[in-house]
């Protein structure tokens, strides 16, 4: 039989489980690339010795079981049009964890006959309010804010003459809503504050005239965010003041809602998000559809909020999360990985409430601690790699800027993650974003040492990020060496920057990637020089980047080793740049010394220019051969060879490339860091060799 091509896209899956993979939980979910114009697809599963213990038909790339195979070797192979994907063989552990996860009849009838009903009972009320005290303590200040200010009006940016642009609609859409309309509905709901109550119920009525099939639709032509901000948290706040509701206010509000979830249903259908995962903005929308499904059921037509819950169910029970690796890394880098490993935890809570089940039983969930111990410990300036990685409080308010850890670290651990979320939450005044899960509700048991012990190092070769540290519990006087080497390409919120690396002192930025993102994506900055290999701490090969959205443009983690005084990195980076034939990166570290070396070994079929760059945001001042980074909690001395004859150094604060041309700095008046671009451009050859030496140490 002939073979199905499996040809990725850059926003496509991953097959898996890969060959030879041993998979700690029952049944494993299984995903392969979709084929263009299949209808259908017929799903093997056998045990080694020939036992068929699955055999159906789907109409999507990815499949869960609703029954578990138990321990054993295993092979599945897909059928489609004649073709097949061929076999791949897996085996599930004997202490596999069961997956087994609810149906959505089983959701539907678990909820009890009163509100509210989805992710707080009403018994659950009293041991809350006195487990989370400190947090509601921040509810309390947010509401009492929230009172200072008037209703969000309609945002009427769709026509000349409006009241706001699209980009003021957005802001205000997420202080209105995601934050002081859902932090007055948790004052009503856990302290008793009818003012408050009566304040989120005013906020959702008017939210309500606006037309859910307009501009404030989740799959309109004007942009979805606004439309996503009321789909994501309307039908929790409407469970939270059912009472403060008339039977009109409540089949009024339940029809409007139930609309503005349609709209969410059609938008993942038409972008077929099982096919593209890697589009992000998509991922957390399924359980927006799902937690809608079990607030507004009675307000949708017969079947629908079943409809809306398997499709949930098979979203988060098979592939997802697509950017996450399942020893616990996010590819996109820590800016979404802070905000989208919370979007769907609201869902998730839902389910384990209602039916005792957790979605947080994959590897990555349990894992996830120690990328954020590694790469948003409390107090980092910057937070390599991705949109989002330039300082925390420049940037978008709720992201980086709230306790990162939560959930993860209360429930899996280690005893760090909880004391760095610990930190974070002492530091906080008031909510910005993600309130729907401030409070968590009554749920399975803790594993409080699940994640395993934290270490002065940590690779997650998943997603292709590598932290080494001299004191991962201490980040404040600690040297920091991360870097970035992914199969993940350039796709979504990634960057054009593979073998990208970075380094701190006392969780200050000494060399990081630069640019900007935040204000509008998209924008001339963040796509011209943001995204692009010119703004990280890479090589340019005859003035030209990495290129994005290419599926094969990816980097290899050849080796890393760590002897607790020596780390060390290998990296082929050769698929990234089309005219080379073999390029190497190495990234040596000495913690007693605090030298980072970098060698950048590179062939081409032809004689090459290279530029080798690196960013910071202190000016670089002259030192012995080189040059060196001065700043308030460390320094660094660099020199840069090559052995194919002495590299060129320029230096400019502007964003533009070394022989002029374009110039990418940002318009306007946007707060920003200072940033320096420093430049070493190597004499043409087609076989060199580049050495970087940067001592770093802390003051």
């Amino acid at each position: 039989m002939k073979k199905l091509p499996q040809v990725r896209l850059a926003d496509g899956l991953f097959p898996a489980p890969e060959s030879g993979s041993l998979c700690d939980f029952d049944p494993v979910p299984l995903q392969w690339v979709a084929e263009p114009g299949a209808e259908n697809y017929r799903v093997v599963v056998e045990r080694i010795t020939g036992e068929t213990v699955a055999d159906l038909v789907t109409v999507r790339n990815a499949v869960r079981f609703r029954h578990p195979f138990g321990p054993g070797r295993y092979r599945w192979n897909v059928f489609s049009g004649g073709a097949e994907t061929g076999w791949r063989e897996f085996e599930i552990a004997p202490d596999a964890r069961p997956f087994v996860c609810p149906e959505a009849a089983d959701l539907l009838a678990a909820r009890p006959d009163r509100h509210p009903r989805h992710l707080y009972f009403a018994e659950d009320i009293p041991v809350l309010r006195e487990r989370h005290a400190d947090s509601l303590a921040v509810i309390r200040r947010n509401a009492d804010d929230a009172m200072t200010r008037p209703l969000m009006d309609h945002p009427d940016f769709y026509h000349a003459g409006g009241r706001c642009d699209y980009r003021t609609a957005f802001d205000e859409s997420r202080l209105a809503i995601d934050r002081d309309m859902v932090a007055c509905a948790l004052a009503y709901l856990f302290l008793n504050d009818r003012q408050a109550g009566e304040r989120a119920r005013d906020q959702l009525l008017r939210i309500c005239t606006w037309n859910p099939l307009g501009p404030v639709s989740g799959n309109g032509a004007w942009g979805d965010e606004i439309g996503l901000s009321i789909t994501r948290c309307a039908p929790a706040v409407f469970d939270w003041t059912w009472d403060l509701y008339d039977e009109r206010q409540r089949q009024w509000i339940g029809a409007t809602l139930a609309l503005h979830a349609g709209e969410i249903w059609q938008r993942m259908q038409q972008d077929d998000y099982f096919a593209h995962p890697g589009n992000s903005h998509l991922g957390r929308l399924a359980g927006y559809i799902g937690e809608a499904a079990l607030v507004l059921s009675d307000f949708m037509p017969p079947g629908t909020a079943e409809m809306y819950l398997d499709y949930a169910l098979d979203v988060y029970g098979s592939h997802f999360p697509h950017y996450g690796g399942r020893d616990g890394g996010w590819a996109e880098g820590v800016f979404y990985g802070s905000s989208y490993t919370k979007w769907f935890l609201p869902f998730f809570l839902a389910v384990e409430r209602l039916t005792g089940f957790s979605f947080m039983q994959k590897p990555f969930y349990r894992h996830l601690t120690h990328f954020f111990i590694h790469f948003a410990p409390p107090g980092q300036e910057a937070h390599p790699f991705g949109d989002g990685h330039w300082p925390t409080q420049i940037e978008w308010p709720g992201f980086q800027a709230q306790d990162p850890f939560g959930i993860y670290a209360d429930r899996f651990g280690p005893e760090l993650a909880r004391t760095f979320s610990r930190r974070s939450r002492a530091e906080l005044d008031h909510y910005k974003l993600h309130l729907l899960d401030a409070v968590p509700p009554v749920c399975r048991d803790r594993e409080p040492d699940a994640a395993g012990p934290p270490s002065n190092s940590w690779l997650c070769r998943d997603t292709g990020m590598i932290s080494i540290r001299t004191d991962v519990a201490h980040p404040e006087r600690s040297l920091a060496v991360l870097a970035r080497c992914s199969r993940y390409a350039a796709s979504s919120h990634q960057h054009a920057d593979q073998g990208n690396f970075a380094l701190l002192a006392g969780n200050q930025a000494l060399l990081v990637p630069s640019g900007s993102f935040g204000y509008l994506f998209g924008e001339n900055h963040h796509r011209g020089w943001t995204r692009q290999t010119i703004a990280q701490n890479c090589l340019m090969i005859d003035r030209t980047g990495q290129p994005r959205d290419v599926a094969d443009a990816f980097g290899t983690i050849l080796d890393f080793q760590d002897d607790g005084t020596v780390a060390a990195a290998c990296f082929d980076l050769t698929r990234v740049y089309p005219g080379l034939t073999g390029y190497r990166r190495r990234l040596h570290f000495d913690r007693s010394s605090g030298l980072l070396t970098v060698t950048d070994d590179v062939t081409a079929p032809q004689p090459v220019v290279a530029d080798f760059r690196l960013h910071s945001y202190a000016e670089p001042v002259p030192c012995g051969d080189g040059i060196a980074i001065v700043r308030e909690k460390g320094r660094a001395e660099i020199v840069v060879t090559c052995d194919a004859g002495i590299p060129v150094y320029s230096m400019t604060d502007r964003f533009t490339p070394p022989d002029g041309g374009e110039d990418f700095t940002p318009a306007g008046n946007r707060p920003m860091p200072d940033e320096f671009h420093m430049n070493w451009r190597c004499p043409r050859a087609a076989r060199f060799v580049i050495t970087a030496r940067i001592r770093a140490e802390l003051r």
